[in-house]
């Protein structure tokens, strides 16, 4: 029995089953929906909304400022947007993809959402799964006392898996002291913040960073960051690693 880790999918999901035995547990750290993948921009949001048509968008937006970025949510996502019936089934399709093959893989799954996730149609597909759960709070898994805190802290687009960081910093209060975390998002520390390839620091929690060095699990395992400066780093007695990028790297991390 072996517990494994893989996060940041953005649609990836064929081949999970090559990557677990039935006996595995298999934790899945968020970002499972291709909404937009900004590497290439491919993904959900640009076959609706159309390639040109959202960059333009996004370049005003990010013009425009903080506002601007919510009013294009608005528009995207919002039930009272133009585009939302297409984007939700095209989420619920591809959720339904990804509830499918965890069924094949036959391993038990516990699954987080992060901030490019829809979470209520997320835990609709998983809720006739029978070996997955949307995971919250704690899980013994082989003896071990693992933790799972979802979302993220907020972004410009204030996406709805993302929170203001004080209730993210009291989800983790309501968690309390764990042997392994397992969130979506990094602490607030610079060298797990910055993506090598998208030249630029990604948002992390200072709420975690505090809850760190006051719990002082033995792990955290979070993704968010496709390619970090640092895949592993330490804050006082944690390790702190980074388990993306299945989609591009099919990194899968062994727990150890």
């Amino acid at each position: 029995m072996a517990v494994k880790l893989v996060a940041d999918l953005h649609g990836r999901y064929s081949d999970l089953r090559d990557e677990v035995k039935e006996e595995d547990a298999l934790l899945v750290l968020g970002d499972i929906l291709d909404l937009i993948d900004w590497a290439d921009l491919s993904g959900i949001l640009p076959e609706v909304v159309g390639r040109e048509r959202l960059v333009e968008k996004l370049f005003e937006a990010a013009r425009k400022g903080p506002q601007a970025a919510v009013e294009l949510r608005e528009e995207i996502i919002s039930p009272h947007g133009r585009y939302y019936h297409a984007i939700t089934e095209r989420a619920r399709e591809q959720y339904g993809e990804f509830a499918d093959a965890l069924r094949s893989a036959g391993c038990r799954a516990y699954v987080i959402y992060g901030n490019g996730d829809l979470p209520e149609l997320l835990a609709e597909a998983l809720r006739e799964t029978e070996n997955a759960v949307l995971a919250e709070g704690k899980v013994e898994i082989d003896g071990t006392l693992f933790g799972f805190v979802p979302g993220a802290v907020y972004s410009p687009f204030r996406m709805p898996a993302e929170m203001e960081d004080r209730e993210f910093g009291a989800r983790l209060e309501e968690l309390g002291a764990v042997e392994v975390l397992c969130t979506h998002i990094p602490p607030r520390v610079e060298e797990a913040l910055f993506d090598v390839v998208a030249g630029r620091p990604v948002e992390g929690s200072a709420a975690l960073l505090r809850y760190l060095e006051g719990k002082a699990p033995h792990f955290l395992y979070h993704g968010h960051v496709h390619q970090p400066a640092q895949r592993e780093l330490r804050v006082g007695s944690t390790r702190v690693i980074n388990v993306a990028y299945y989609k591009r790297e099919g990194y899968v991390h062994l727990h150890r």
